[in-house]
């Protein structure tokens, strides 16, 4: 594998990068095997579609679509192979569950991606709204050896800077935990949780770090819109409007 980067060859034999990616406006261009290629795609589907559901969604082709970007019929064609492989089970509704074997594979995967985020943000100091997009590159190279010394380097964590626990770790999470849209005017809140559909856009999770919605901070609930279904929070630092949209994918607890 053969990355060109200002007109010279980098060789990253683990650095398999699935789409064109900018580091500090460095623009690195690849060329990649077909096979390896089509691996990280499956990967990325498995993953978004365990997400999806770890979240309590019903999960249908146009969901994955709309979170990956892509058209329907690249969806439709990739999700046909997850059938042919057994990792995937599409009801009589078009609704799509995961098989044992492909539950397997995205927590695997999601378990790496959630390490690496934690280290990025721990021990490397990126930022908090950044380490999302780094760590979907950098996941797909971690061999099981390594994947067991992070962990064992950070103390094994159970949850990844925005909250979401690793697999196997659910029960981390309060059992009074609910979506922040649900909370009533003049309530005070401690933010759990930033779901994973958030955290895909990174002007969305900037915006959460200069307001303090993060993991473990606290706000009180001002006013709420039903017309323009917004809601506005207040901390100690500042105040912040967001959609009910936006609020039903941040998980809480009330004080």
């Amino acid at each position: 594998m053969k990355y060109f980067l200002n007109n010279s060859i980098l060789k990253f034999p683990w650095y398999n990068l699935p789409f064109n990616t900018q580091f500090s406006h460095i623009a690195i261009h690849y060329t990649m095997p077909m096979q390896e290629r089509s691996s990280i795609v499956v990967e990325e589907y498995l993953q978004v579609i365990y997400s999806l559901i770890s979240e309590n969604q019903i999960v249908k082709s146009i969901h994955l679509a709309n979170r990956l970007k892509t058209s329907p019929s690249t969806v439709h064609a990739t999700l046909s192979r997850l059938q042919r492989d057994k990792l995937i089970i599409v009801g009589k509704k078009k609704e799509i569950t995961l098989t044992k074997k492909g539950v397997k594979v995205a927590e695997d995967l999601t378990r790496r991606h959630r390490l690496v985020e934690t280290f990025l943000c721990d021990k490397l100091g990126i930022s908090w709204h950044e380490v999302h997009k780094h760590a979907h590159i950098l996941e797909h190279g971690l061999t099981d050896l390594v994947e067991e010394k992070l962990a064992e380097f950070m103390d094994f964590p159970k949850s990844c800077p925005h909250g979401t626990p690793l697999p196997g770790e659910k029960d981390t999470l309060p059992k009074d935990l609910i979506t922040l849209d649900k909370v009533p005017i003049g309530k005070e809140v401690k933010i759990i949780i930033i779901y994973e559909s958030l955290e895909e856009s990174v002007d969305l999770m900037k915006f959460f770090q200069d307001k303090g919605i993060k993991p473990g901070k606290k706000h009180s609930i001002l006013e709420k819109t039903d017309v323009t279904k917004t809601m506005l929070l207040q901390s100690e630092s500042s105040a912040a409007t967001i959609s009910y949209e936006i609020a039903s994918q941040i998980g809480v607890s009330v004080i």
